[in-house]
């Protein structure tokens, strides 16, 4: 795989390592002892396992793990305890969040590539988890998925003494706002000594932006098939759609999503002088590019660079065949009559920089690498690949 791609992603890895967002917020020992400063904000899955803290912005950090103490708060945001959980046989120590402080306290626990729990603490009442099981049914020979719902009953228990929100509660989706909202409606036709507390991030909201882009692609086919690789470099220019969804609630605000679609007509030739063809051109093709990409940017400032990685899907729409001597000679067939798949997929990575005109339109320069696997993807023994380069301008509006 080519190098570009590879250096990428290890910078890509280490630069997560080395850039964060501290906020001003305390820690609170095991002591009950309460000290200020600023605290790395790595998003819900991260901080649930340990927590960056620094006095000041140029004193030692000091990385704390649950149990070393007994909680952490960003200010007026997001609010962390150390908690023991059950974790398959056994009990850990976790950060569990906090999401609404009340009657009734609703907390959660997310890990990587695992779905999010909830957990309940009931006024005077040690912690619970409220669950929600799916069970797999068989019936006349199909299979049915079913979610148990005990915490439905669980929240009926714990609120006994407020049957009137009864209905409410059974209508409950098993997701944050939901149980927030349950939990907080609880507490207000109950309690009449105080509010309860919501931890909300208001800096916290996902931020959705579209606009359009335009391009140019440098390519490049690599048969490696024992065949010298003369395949020419060609071109395109491009245009499309993109979409960009930033300041995730579970990840750092550093982190965002983007995607595009965009077109191109591409023509792919063969320079060959050794053997006689009556065309160098093998195959023009129309295709719509599908980029998902990560991306990490290493300021908040108005100018931003940024690196990004990700995956390409290629929808072939057309493609118009010219020499088709010449296309048996590069596939190794006697008479390939196969033709192109209409999909390919590869891996990209770029680097770039975002400027912030005004808080509701940026502009996006990027340039991208992509290795794309199988370029013609229609026979077993095809190890073709494409190397593709992009330079790429973008207009961006701030939509939500």
């Amino acid at each position: 795989m080519n190098k570009t791609l590879a250096i990428t992603i290890i910078i890509f890895s280490v630069t997560c390592q080395l850039h964060s967002q501290y906020k001003k917020g305390y820690i609170i020992g095991n002591e009950n002892d309460t000290t200020w400063g600023y605290i790395n904000f790595e998003g819900s899955i991260r901080n649930s396992d340990h927590c960056n803290f620094i006095s000041m912005p140029d004193s030692t950090l000091h990385k704390y793990y649950p149990g070393e103490i007994k909680a952490f708060r960003f200010l007026d945001s997001k609010y962390f305890s150390t908690e023991e959980v059950k974790a398959g046989n056994e009990t850990k120590k976790v950060f569990l969040e906090w999401l609404i402080k009340g009657r009734a306290s609703i907390l959660t626990y997310t890990q990587e590539n695992t779905k999010t729990r909830y957990f309940i603490i009931p006024e005077n009442e040690p912690l619970r988890e409220l669950v929600n099981t799916l069970d797999i049914i068989e019936r006349n020979g199909d299979t049915f998925e079913h979610y148990k719902k005990e915490y439905v009953g669980d929240l009926k228990y714990y609120f006994k003494d407020c049957p009137e929100i009864y209905k409410e509660i059974e209508t409950t989706p098993f997701n944050s706002k939901p149980l927030i909202n349950i939990a907080k409606e609880y507490h207000e036709r109950t309690c009449k000594t105080g509010d309860c507390i919501i931890f909300e991030d208001k800096d916290r909201q996902m931020h959705f932006e579209i606009g359009g882009s335009v391009s140019y692609l440098f390519s490049r086919l690599k048969l490696h098939n024992g065949l010298p690789e003369k395949s020419q470099m060609t071109g395109s220019p491009g245009g499309g759609i993109e979409m960009r969804f930033s300041n995730l609630p579970l990840i750092s605000p550093k982190f965002s999503f983007s995607g595009q679609v965009i077109y191109y007509n591409v023509l792919y030739s063969y320079d060959t002088l050794t053997v006689y063809v009556k065309d160098h051109r093998m195959f023009g093709i129309q295709y719509l590019r599908v980029p998902v990409h990560l991306d990490y940017k290493f300021t908040h400032s108005r100018l931003s660079p940024f690196i990004s990685a990700g995956m390409t899907f290629d929808i072939r729409m057309s493609y118009k065949e010219y020499d088709h001597y010449l296309v048996n000679l590069v596939t190794e067939h006697y008479d390939y009559l196969v033709g192109l798949s209409r999909f390919q997929w590869g891996l990209n990575s770029g680097i770039g920089l975002i400027y912030n005109v005004n808080p509701k339109i940026s502009v996006k320069l990027f340039g991208e690498y992509e290795y794309g696997f199988r370029f013609f993807g229609a026979f077993q023994g095809d190890k073709s690949n494409n190397n593709d380069y992009f330079i790429q301008t973008s207009v961006l509006f701030h939509l939500k």
